[in-house]
């Protein structure tokens, strides 16, 4: 089997959710880490928790409203290395754990992070015994970007050899990708269960959430009450922080981008001065100007000699 690993793939935020300064009678989406907090990890909402769960797993809500226990959501601090680690949101449903975690910004290290989550709590909730017996985990994972050359919805990862065949049913991890579905919805494709379930937690339009939620009272619910909480005073400075800190990420993360991007015209600016070719012809496929580049040669000319 030679094809791509997935997060060996280009990441594309394109149709993704962006998080924009608060005004009146706006509704802050789902993706705000203070949002999530807000409405999923609070006990006393617990049936948006089971709503997202129920389309997930496709199953009766009442079902999974009735089984949902909270866990703190603070891995167990067996290890060193796991010491301060929190996921965003943990249950426990009859014999399994189900993990929820909000991916709003998007780094190789962050989504394999939440896979040693997963393996965090499948281990952390094992049971000592005379045998050691470790419990089902389920990892869900709302991505706000999704991988090039992938226009599915959701997808389910678990640990299977070539054939298919389970090395054990007990650990599994579901993406789903926010932009494919928002993708889905301007196309006007038909959509499922769950493709309303996360339009409705993160779009804003009041015309387009009341046809989402026409005749489904959770969702119609949680409209409400996400409306009434985006009006909180807490809520609105706790939102504010958070996009005034993602800025900060985003400048830094851009600068560095940027310093990455000069070293490497650099690099090449010598790698062509040393092959002799001329000032014009430099400066015209660097983007480097003249005198960045007569200075360069001083440079590498007092450096060879």
């Amino acid at each position: 089997m030679n094809k791509i690993a997935m997060l060996d793939r280009k990441v594309s935020k394109k149709n993704a959710y962006i998080k924009k300064e608060y005004t009146k009678g706006y509704k802050i989406p789902i993706v705000s880490d203070t949002m999530f907090d807000t409405m999923i990890n609070n006990e006393s909402r617990k049936k948006y928790a089971a709503l997202i769960i129920s389309s997930v797993l496709e199953r009766d809500y009442n079902e999974i409203y009735n089984s949902i226990e909270y866990v703190k959501n603070k891995l167990d601090k067996q290890l060193d290395i796991e010491k301060g680690r929190e996921v965003d949101f943990i249950c426990k449903l009859k014999d399994e754990y189900i993990g929820i975690e909000m991916n709003n910004n998007y780094s190789k290290e962050a989504f394999e992070r939440n896979i040693s989550y997963a393996m965090g709590i499948y281990k952390s909730k094992e049971i000592r015994g005379s045998k050691y017996s470790f419990n089902k985990i389920l990892q869900i994972n709302l991505n706000n970007f999704t991988f090039e050359n992938n226009d599915r919805e959701a997808e389910e990862y678990a640990l299977r050899n070539e054939n298919g065949e389970y090395l054990t049913e007990k650990i599994k991890i579901i993406n789903i990708y926010l932009p494919n579905i928002r993708k889905k919805y301007y196309n006007k494709e038909e959509l499922n269960e769950l493709d309303k379930v996360m339009l409705v937690l993160n779009e804003e339009d009041n015309n387009n959430l009341s046809k989402l939620y026409k005749g489904e009272k959770v969702m119609e619910d949680y409209v409400k009450d996400a409306k009434r909480a985006s009006i909180s005073d807490d809520i609105v400075g706790l939102y504010d922080k958070e996009l005034h800190e993602e800025l900060l990420r985003n400048t830094e993360l851009y600068n560095a981008e940027q310093k990455g991007v000069r070293d490497n015209k650099i690099e090449t600016a010598k790698n062509m001065l040393k092959d002799n070719l001329s000032i014009d012809m430099i400066s015209k496929y660097t983007g480097l100007s003249k005198k960045e580049i007569n200075e360069l040669w001083v440079f590498l000319y007092l450096f060879l000699v």
